[in-house]
């Protein structure tokens, strides 16, 4: 009897650290996929900021969604955001800066994530917190320009 238990227990350790391993490896490759700059949507960091967005923003219309890697929400609304890109395709400016990384975000008080900022003639005229639907930020970009 105690030694089916040791191996009962045995087993269950082995079915607990294979599957640790496993998920581990699968929040890997989803974090590269996620930090993998697009066709259509910009990478933008504390160097290109203020080039790529305050300056381009008195040109057309700048999108800037604010995440981190480790944020499910973030990870929700990054296919909205490559539709947007995609249905744009160059109206806007469409971007992420990564929180975790830049310490832009702190320039504009960013407390919660993801928050996705429109920026036209280098001043914010409309931001969201949250997952939001892709037709709400069409809409908001429209008023601006794009």
């Amino acid at each position: 009897m105690k030694k089916a238990t040791t191996i009962i227990i045995t087993i269950a350790v082995f079915v607990l650290i294979g599957s640790v391993i496993i998920g581990w490896s699968v929040y890997q490759k989803k974090k590269d996929v996620a930090s993998q700059p697009s066709l259509y949507v910009k990478s933008f960091s504390d160097d290109n900021f203020e080039k790529d967005v305050v300056e381009a923003s008195k040109r057309q219309p700048i999108l800037v969604d604010f995440y981190a890697e480790w944020c499910f929400p973030c990870r929700m609304l990054d296919p909205i955001i490559e539709e947007v890109a995609k249905e744009l395709n160059g109206k806007a400016v469409i971007g992420k800066v990564n929180t975790d990384k830049n310490l832009v975000a702190r320039r504009f008080g960013i407390t919660k994530i993801p928050a996705i900022f429109i920026i036209r003639d280098g001043e914010i005229k409309n931001a969201f917190y949250g997952v939001v639907p892709k037709e709400t930020i069409i809409k908001a970009l429209a008023e601006f320009g794009s």
